[in-house]
Formats: structure tokens, sequence, C-alpha cells
């Protein structure tokens, strides 16, 4: 497949996205350490991290023929059983999406809500019940793949698996400072800035690509290095627990300047995302919302759900779900979101049912 400037420009946002939310461990550290002492310290404690409350939020503004401002946001509780890390998690998590640019609009708002037996999803502000069979089948799997993987992800340092994938987030940074102590969300924690080093992160974070079973898109070096050409001003702020020694808080800034000639309409763009953890190991209090209407009300609000559709009897094959011999996995599964969700804003109720294949 030929390489062009603008998938090269989507790929160099999707990755560098994907690197904050990776970026996600453990830190320890005091006011008056070196800073890259604080990174060493960051991403090898062991500390498990089994609850909180997540905070994840994205700004990107474009400038040209088509220029727009995108906001995604999602914020809200999990909990995982400390004893048992392997255990589907509880949650209550809000997601929206706002913007506008190019002609399009985008207004979205929805959520998940998983309690120990039962699980909702919010669309527009109404909930809708997950039926118990379909939500004790994705439990099983999903304990079933982290309990082969050692316990769930939500509960652990995170480190482990970058490691195995010959990823080391502390040579992410570079020029690094410690600018002190500041609150972050009620907590004292140690500032440490850098500058961003894209190659290494467009580097690692290849791997990762190339790891996920059935990836459509892997790339080169040659296509990293002009990907990080693009970017200027390249920023990544980490705040650790200055008493706790976990991550509260980590900020990624960065300019992107698409070659001339790209066919996107966009001479410029800015990129914040910002991801945060308060209230971190305490006591999280998740309910299952009220009034909820059934689950099969959604589904014909949106013309079939895919694997949730076909479960409840509706239209499209099959899935693989557990019982069937063949369980996804966590990569797969989290590919066939990305692509329903891909789907359902564009309103492709087909394109729906094709992610289906996502899941062989």
């Amino acid at each position: 497949m030929r390489t062009t400037p603008a998938r090269i420009f989507a790929l160099l946002i999707a990755l560098l996205t994907a690197a904050a939310v990776v970026g996600c461990g453990s830190s320890s550290s005091s006011s008056s350490e070196d800073p890259q002492q604080v990174l060493d310290e960051t991403f090898n404690n062991n500390t498990k991290v089994t609850s909180g409350n997540l905070g994840i939020s994205l700004d990107v503004s474009a400038q040209g023929s088509q220029s727009g401002n995108f906001t995604a946001s999602i914020n809200g509780p999990f909990q995982t059983d400390p004893n048992n890390t392997s255990a589907f998690p509880q949650l209550d998590l809000t997601a929206k999406l706002q913007g506008s640019g190019g002609g399009q609009s985008v207004d979205f708002s929805g959520g998940i809500t998983a309690t120990k037996d039962q699980a909702f999803v919010t669309y527009q502000d109404q909930a809708y019940e997950i039926p118990s069979a379909l939500f004790s089948q994705f439990k099983t799997a999903y304990e079933a793949q982290a309990s082969q993987a050692g316990g769930s992800t939500s509960g652990s340092s995170g480190t482990s698996i970058l490691s195995d994938l010959g990823i080391d987030p502390k040579t992410w940074l570079t020029n690094t400072t410690n600018e002190g102590t500041v609150d972050v969300n009620g907590t004292s924690a140690i500032h440490i800035s850098g500058d961003a080093d894209v190659p290494t992160i467009l580097g690692d974070l290849s791997k990762i690509a190339q790891s996920v079973p059935n990836a459509s898109t892997q790339f080169d070096p040659s296509q990293i290095s002009q990907a990080a050409s693009f970017v200027k001003n390249p920023t990544i702020d980490l705040y650790s627990g200055a008493d706790d020694h976990l991550l509260r808080k980590l900020e990624v800034g960065l300019d992107i300047t698409p070659p001339a000639g790209t066919s996107s309409g966009v001479t410029s763009a800015h990129v914040d995302l910002s991801i945060s953890l308060s209230s971190v190991n305490e006591t999280q209090t998740i309910t299952a919302p009220s009034n909820a209407k059934p689950f099969s009300d959604l589904q014909q609000q949106l013309g079939g759900l895919g694997i949730l559709g076909s479960t409840l009897g509706g239209s499209g094959a099959n899935p693989p779900i557990s019982g069937s011999g063949n369980t996804p996995s966590s990569a797969a599964t989290a590919a066939y979101t990305r692509c329903v969700l891909q789907a359902q804003a564009n309103n492709d109720a087909a394109g729906v049912n094709k992610c289906l294949a996502l899941l062989k």
C-alpha cells in the first residue's frame, strides 16, 4: 500500500494519543529528586492501582480550509477487587465528543456502567440494561483473558505489559526538569516537564500496533521518520504523587504541520491531551442507573449493534464468544469496539455487522 502524507498525518495523531494512554503507570519522587530518577521510579513501581476516578480529555484545533475544533472526554470512577485483579472491574464511565469542522459537526454523549452483576450502556442521556446472559458471557471471556495475562491491566502498574513489548516509557522524555510540588485534584504532586522524543514514541508505539492480531496497518521506519517531522513543539508534563508515589496527571501538547500538498485541507493543528487519576485506591461507590430501558430499545433505535444485536436475536452472524471454542483476544475486542463506534458515528448499520470480522 502506498503511503500518502495524509495517511502519515492521521497515523501521527492516533499514535501520540495512544502514547499518553499507555503512559499511565505509577510514580515515586520527592520535590528535590533528579527528574530522570523520578521517571525511573515512575515506570518501575509495582504498586497496584485498583480504584480511582479517571479523567481523559482531548482537544484538537485545526487551521486551513477544513478548520475546526473538536473535544473528547472520558470521566468516571472504576474499582477492581484488590484480591482478584483478574475480575471484571466495576465502573461508571461517561464519554462525550463535540465539535465542528470541514462542514461536519458531532455532538455525542454516552457511557457504560458495570456493577458486580449488572451492566448498562447510556446513549444520549438514556440508560439501557445489557441482558444478564450477555454480560455474564463477556465477564467470563474478560476474566479468562486477564487471568492468562497475570491480572487485569487496571490493577497493575502497566510496566510489565510494556516491557513485554520491548517498550520503556521513561525514554520518551528528553530535557527533563523538576518543576517542584503542585496541587493536582487535592493531592500534592511533583511536576516533571520535558520535551517529547517523538521518533522514540512512534517507534515504540509501532511495536504495539504490530502486536495487534489482524492489524490492517503496520508502519516501517521511513513512515515513522516522516510522521515525526510533522511535529513541532512537543511537550510532556508528568505529575507524581508526593506521598503515595502514584501518577496523578499526564499532559501531552504538540503542534502538527502537514507537508505542502496534503489533501486534508488542514495547514496546521494543535493537540492537547490530558489524563488524570484522582481518589486513587480509595473506595468508589458505583450504582446502577435509574429508569433504565430494555437494551432491545437501543438496538431498534440504532438499527442493529453487531455482536450485541446478533446475540439478542437481531441481524448479523453469531460472534465467537465464550463457549463457542474461540474467545476473542482483548486486542481483537478493542479493535471491534472501535470499529462499531466509528460505524455508529457514520450511521452505517451495515458497517456495524462488518466489524464482526475483527473478532475471528
